[in-house]
Parts: structure tokens; C-alpha cells; sequence
């Protein structure tokens, strides 16, 4: 079983229609199934109706139209005995719950046979092989959950059959089914609860629209940021009122990189709240550090530490991860003001500089000129 993304849809073509599914299944039925050696060529009616009656039967238990993955179960026969579609719908169930697709319940199925005489006795047999369906005049096949039916296939060799022997038949598969079903559920209980670390992986976002030029960037920058340094794919489009952003990962972690890293986008930061930050610049008056995806601020020199620092040198560099928090917002230019110091244990006998008394920067001194110089008074 393979997990894609959207762009892995099968597209189906007739004279009248073209759509896309996001779940196909594959039956192959190689000749050396059945002990033949012969060249290996196109699909046959067999394999064609035989993978249909699988696939329609597992399809009735998936939610495939809000699944963000694209599933194709693959089944390749090793030998003909017994029923080879039935054994796929049983295995293509426990596939499909082992890689975390989330099947509600198991399906499985079981093919029923058909002997009869002339007199008007009959058997109803369960699980037929290869023999018993080749000499007898029923092959029916049954799929089905605990709860009820999913698919069912008849092919007979006799002119029609009574209700008794369909109502018999179908006793017969319920029964059969419900067996296989305790051996299945037995093996694994229920869907995981997430695909295995090396499935593609899918998520989608639903932001507000007017974040949605934010996300893109100017001529597309930061989604091709995004893409570049997360390795994953990132498609956004405009739907209705709101933004649907689509993220397809061939790992977790990556995929959790850029979920983040959007996520870090449509937030708001919030006064007081403590971030993980990278120093993007250093300055003779602080750092400018990024502290969400696309948002900085700057660290002030006084704000770095307890002691009084010249300058950075040692103290910091550019790519640093450090902690800090959002003290406020400047009223007036909305920039960001930062604190790593209250992180930091205030030094024991801490005591704060004296503050610095002077003129008001561009005022004028009470006895001086308008530079702040000292008049000198006239002398008589």
C-alpha cells in the first residue's frame, strides 16, 4: 500500500466523463500464480473485475473526500487457490489500518460454492478452491464489516437458483466472515493513529484571508523560503472567505517545519509571552533577533544582561538562538520591544545604575544658549 499526495489521483476517462480518484487498487495475477510460464502482458478481464470488486468493496468503509492523501493498495497474487479477490479485500483492510488510513472497521470476504445434483440436493460450500470452483455451479463472493454487507459477486453455471439456497448461502458467508473478521481485528485492533515515519506526509491549514499575501510574499519569496529550507511543497489558494494552504512533506519532520513556520506567520505575538529567537544583526546599540517567522524585534543592549555592556563582542553573534521576551510595543511605531535579561537570575546585591541626570536631549540648559552651553555673565 502507497500513500501520495493529490497530484498522485488516478484520472478516469469515459465517453461521457472525466474525473479524479484518490483511491484506485491494483489486483495483478501473474502466470506463475497458477503455475504457467508465459510473457507478462497487459491487465486482464479477470484482473480488471476481480480488482474492482475489491476496491469498490473497501472503498464503502474509507472517508476518501476529506482525506488529504492519495491511497493505492497493490495486490499481486503468488498462487491461485481459493478466492484471490477475497484475500485481497482481507488484506487490503489490514494495509490500509496499518498504515494509519482511517478505516473505521475491517472488511473482509469469503467465496461461497455451489454442488448440485440432478435430484434436487445441494451443498453449500465455504471457501472454495481452486477445484471446487472450476467442477461447481456457484461461485459466490461476499464482503462485508461486522455490521453489515459491502460487495457481493455471483457467477453461475446453472439456470437460476432458489431463495433458499441464496438465503442459506448468505447465513453461510456471515458466518465465515465474522470468523475471518475476530482473526483480523485480533492482528491489529484499529487504524494507527498516524502514518509511519516513512509515509509523505500531508497537512492543511485554513488561515484568514487577508494573511494570505503574508504567507506568498512579494513575487512569491517566502513560500519559495519555506519550501527551500523545509524541503516541502507548499500550494495556497484563495477559497470563499478563507485561505486553504495544502503542505506535502516526504517526512514528518519537515513537514512539522513549515507547518510551523506558517503558523509562526498568521500569529500575533503576544505581550509577555517567551520565544525562541535567532540574532539576524548585531548593532552598537543591541540585536535585531527574529522571534517569529517573519517577525523581529530589537534587543537593546541594556536589555541583555545584568551587567553593563560596551558593546556585544562575545556576548552574541548573528545565527545565536536565544530566549526572549516580548515586553511591549512602542505606541507610536508598533516596533517590538524585546528582554533576555528578566530570563536571566537577577545577581545577588544587584543594584541599578543611578539614573542620568542631564538636559533633555535638544533642550536648552535654564542658564546656557540653545546648544546647551553655559552663558557666561556680562561682566560690568
Amino acid at each position: 500500500m502507497t500513500l501520495g499526495t493529490p497530484e498522485n489521483e488516478l484520472l478516469l476517462e469515459n465517453a461521457a466523463t472525466s474525473v479524479y480518484t484518490n483511491f484506485y487498487l491494483h489486483y495483478n495475477f501473474p502466470p506463475y500464480s497458477t503455475g504457467e510460464v508465459k510473457p507478462q502482458r497487459g491487465q486482464s478481464r479477470r484482473e480488471i473485475g476481480h480488482g474492482n470488486l475489491a476496491q469498490r468493496s473497501l472503498k464503502q468503509m474509507l472517508p476518501m473526500e476529506d482525506y488529504p492523501y492519495t491511497v493505492r493498495v497493490v495486490s499481486d497474487i503468488l498462487e491461485s487457490n481459493g478466492s484471490s479477490s477475497m484475500a485481497t479485500v482481507c488484506a487490503g483492510s489490514l494495509a490500509l489500518m496499518d498504515a494509519g488510513v482511517p478505516l473505521p472497521k475491517h472488511v473482509s470476504g469469503i467465496a461461497m460454492g455451489l454442488i448440485s445434483a440432478d435430484d434436487g440436493n445441494y451443498a453449500i460450500l465455504t471457501d472454495i478452491l481452486g477445484d471446487e470452483d472450476h467442477l461447481g455451479d456457484m461461485d459466490f463472493k461476499v464482503t462485508g464489516t461486522r455490521d453489515g454487507v459491502c460487495g457481493v459477486q455471483m457467477d453461475i453455471k446453472v439456470d437460476g437458483l432458489s431463495m433458499d439456497v441464496m438465503r442459506e448461502a448468505l447465513q453461510h458467508a456471515r458466518k465465515a466472515r465474522l470468523h475471518i473478521l475476530e482473526h483480523m481485528y485480533q492482528t491489529i485492533p484499529e487504524t494507527r493513529p498516524e502514518p509511519k515515519p516513512q509515509a509523505p506526509r500531508v497537512e492543511k491549514l485554513i488561515i484568514p484571508r487577508e494573511f494570505i499575501g503574508a504567507v506568498i510574499g512579494p513575487g512569491g519569496k517566502i513560500v519559495q523560503e519555506i519550501q527551500r529550507e523545509t524541503g516541502a511543497v507548499v500550494n495556497i489558494e484563495e477559497v470563499e472567505d478563507h485561505g486553504e494552504v495544502k503542505i506535502y512533506s516526504s517526512n514528518k519532520e519537515s513537514l512539522d517545519k513549515a507547518v510551523d513556520w506558517i503558523k509562526g506567520i498568521i500569529a500575533e505575538p503576544e505581550v509577555g509571552e517567551v520565544y525562541d529567537s535567532v540574532v539576524k544583526s548585531i548593532m552598537p546599540y543591541g540585536a535585531f533577533v527574529e522571534f517569529m517567522p517573519g517577525k523581529q524585534g530589537l534587543l537593546h543592549i541594556s536589555e541583555v544582561s545584568w551587567s553593563r555592556l560596551e558593546n556585544l563582542d562575545g556576548v552574541m553573534k548573528e545565527g545565536d538562538k536565544i530566549q526572549v521576551k516580548l515586553t511591549g510595543t512602542d505606541p507610536k511605531t508598533g516596533k517590538f520591544k524585546l528582554s533576555r535579561k528578566v530570563l536571566i537570575e537577577k545577581p545577588e546585591g544587584y543594584v541599578a545604575p543611578p539614573h542620568r541626570e542631564g538636559p533633555p536631549r535638544g533642550g536648552r540648559r535654564p542658564d546656557g544658549d540653545r546648544h546647551g552651553r553655559r552663558r557666561e555673565e556680562p561682566q560690568n
